[in-house]
C-alpha cells in the first residue's frame, strides 16, 4: 500500500509537534546520508524526520508503525563507517537528538543521560564531577551515546585498559519495536548477575530496541601522561603490540599509530614537522599521578623492545593536541583529495604483524579497480587496523564504486576471519552480516539472530536492512 507522505507527516506532527516533523525533501535527503561512498537512491530517503523527546513520544510513533505497517529507522548522528546510519528503505526516521538531558547523580554514583547526547557533551559534564566517560571516538564532537553504546564501541580506547561502553552501563531505558517501554537493570554500584536483558540491548544495534535513557556508573577521572614514538619501519609498531600482550605489559588506555604515508599527510595538516617514519600515540592513565607517573617510565622502557627511532615523553598540552589531531583528522584531509575505502582489521594478539602485511599485499591485487595506494592508521593496541585503498580521483562510477566496495570488504573481512578477529569498533550488522557474521559464526548463529529479532520485532519494521545484510 502506498504511503500518502502528507498524511503521514500530519499524523507525526500529532506526536511530536509541527517543528519536530520534517517533511522537506532537502532535510529529509540530508537525514538519509553517512559516510559511505555509495550514492544516495530513493529508497534511501525517508518518508518524514521525527524529532520526539520522550519515551511515550518514541512509544507512540513505534505503535502508529506497526499499525500502519510503515518502517522506522532510527538516527543519532549519522556517523556509523558500517552502514547502519543509512536507511535501507523508505521510513519513518526517528532522530534521537532532542533526547539529550544529562543528570549526573554523584552521591548515587551513576549518571542518566539520554541517547541523543554528543559524546563530546557528556564528557565535558562528567568532568565537572571529576569523573570521565569511557568512550571516546574519532567522531567525539557529533557522536551520540545512544549510537556508541547500541554499538557497544570504545573508540580509540583499548578494550584491555578500559573495557567496553556496556561493561559500565547499570540500566536502561528501552522502548521495543512494538511501541511497549521496558526499564532494565539497576540503580546499585553493583550490576545484576545472570540473565538480564541490559546486556541484551548492550550493542544490539538498533535490531531490538530503541535506548531512551541510559545509566552509566561514574568512571574516575585518571591521571595521565603522554608519549609519541617515532620509528624507521611500521614493524617496530606491530612487534611492540604483540610483546606487550605476550608480556602481559598493562595497556595504555590510548595507543593509535599512523603508517609513514599516513603520518605525513597528518602531520602536514596540523603544521608539525613531517616524519621520517610511521609514529605511534600513548596515553598512559592510572587513578593517581603516581601511578601514572611510574607507569610511564615503565612503558618508557618496555617501548625500545620494538628499536623506535625515538620515544618521547609528551609533556605539552599544546604539542599533545597537536599530535592527535594529526591523527585524529588525517583521515579528512585524505578524503578530500579522491576516493578512499575503509576497513577494520582485528586480530588475534599474535597474529597482528602478519594480518597487517597481507592487507597491504591485498591493496596491491584489487581485481575492481586497479593501482590504489594504501594508507593504515588507528587503534593498534587494541589491536586494530583501520585499512584505506584510495585512487586520487573521485571521478570513478557509480557501479564501480560499488564493486571496489565490495572486495575490499568481503576480503578483508576474510582476514579477520583467518587470523580469528573481530570487528571491534563499527558494529557488524548492515555492511557486515553477509561478509563476516555469516562467514565466521555460520548459518545457525544468524538463524538465531533472526528469530531474536522476529521476537522483538514481530512486524519486521526497526531499522530494517540491517540484519538482512546490505551492500
Amino acid at each position: 500500500m502506498a504511503v500518502k507522505i502528507d498524511k503521514l507527516t500530519k499524523d507525526m506532527v500529532g506526536i511530536v509537534g509541527k517543528e519536530h516533523a520534517i517533511g522537506d525533501l532537502a532535510s529529509r535527503i540530508v537525514f538519509a546520508q553517512d559516510p559511505q561512498n555509495f550514492d544516495l537512491e530513493d529508497h534511501n530517503i525517508p518518508y518524514v524526520v521525527v524529532r520526539p523527546s520522550t519515551a511515550e513520544e518514541v512509544s507512540q510513533i513505534l505503535k502508529y508503525a506497526n499499525k500502519e505497517k510503515i518502517n522506522v529507522h532510527t538516527h543519532g548522528s549519522g556517523s556509523s563507517f558500517a552502514g547502519l546510519a543509512r536507511p535501507k528503505v523508505n521510513c519513518i526516521l526517528l532522530d534521537t537528538r532532542r533526547m539529550n538531558k544529562i543528570e549526573v547523580f554523584p552521591e548515587r554514583g551513576f549518571f542518566e543521560v539520554g541517547p541523543g547526547a554528543h559524546l563530546a557533551e557528556v564528557e565535558k559534564e562528567l568532568a565537572k564531577y571529576n569523573a570521565m566517560l569511557p568512550i571516546n571516538l574519532g567522531s567525539q564532537l557529533i557522536a551520540s551515546i545512544g549510537g556508541a553504546v547500541s554499538v557497544n564501541t570504545s573508540g580509540h580506547m583499548v578494550d584491555a585498559a578500559i573495557g567496553k561502553p556496556g561493561d559500565f552501563v547499570l540500566g536502561l531505558e528501552v522502548v521495543l519495536p512494538t511501541g511497549k517501554i521496558l526499564q532494565t537493570g539497576s540503580e546499585s554500584p553493583r550490576r545484576p548477575a545472570g540473565i538480564e536483558l541490559t546486556k541484551l540491548f548492550i550493542g544490539s544495534e538498533g535490531l531490538l530496541d530503541i535506548k531512551t535513557k541510559i545509566r552509566m556508573r561514574l568512571v574516575p577521572l585518571s591521571a595521565f601522561q603522554n608519549i609519541v614514538v617515532y620509528y624507521d619501519h611500521v614493524d617496530g609498531i606491530l612487534d611492540t603490540v604483540m610483546e606487550m600482550y605476550k608480556q602481559c605489559i598493562p595497556a595504555p588506555v590510548f595507543y593509535e599509530f599512523l603508517d609513514e604515508k599516513s603520518a605525513k599527510i597528518g602531520f602536514q595538516a596540523v603544521g608539525l614537522p613531517e616524519p621520517a617514519g610511521p609514529v605511534s600515540m600513548i596515553r598512559i592513565s592510572n587513578v593517581s599521578k603516581a601511578g601514572s607517573d611510574e607507569l610511564s617510565k615503565e612503558f618508557l622502557e618496555f617501548l625500545k623492545v620494538g628499536r623506535p627511532a625515538e620515544i618521547k615523553l609528551v609533556t605539552d598540552n599544546k604539542e599533545w593536541t597537536k599530535l592527535w589531531t594529526a591523527r585524529a583528522e588525517f583521515a579528512n584531509y585524505l578524503f578530500r583529495g579522491g576516493l578512499t575505502w575503509w576497513s577494520e582489521i582485528s586480530t588475534r594478539a599474535d597474529k597482528l604483524k602478519e594480518a597487517f602485511h597481507e592487507v597491504e599485499a591485498l591493496a596491491k591485487d584489487l581485481k575492481s579497480y586497479k593501482n590504489p595506494e594504501f594508507y593504515s592508521y588507528g587503534h593498534i593496541g587494541a589491536p586494530t587496523i583501520h585499512a584505506r585503498v584510495f585512487w586520487p580521483t573521485k571521478d570513478i562510477s557509480v557501479e564501480d564504486r560499488k564493486a571496489i566496495g565490495l572486495e575490499w570488504r568481503t576480503k578483508t573481512e576474510e582476514i579477520n576471519i583467518k587470523y580469528h578477529g573481530c570487528g571491534g569498533e563499527v558494529g557488524l550488522t548492515a555492511g557486515r552480516i553477509n561478509s563476516f557474521i555469516r562467514k565466521k559464526y555460520g548459518e545457525g548463529y544468524y538463524e538465531i539472530l533472526v528469530k531474536l529479532k522476529n521476537l522483538f520485532d514481530p512486524e519486521g519494521i526497526l531499522n530494517k536492512g540491517n540484519l538482512e545484510g546490505w551492500t
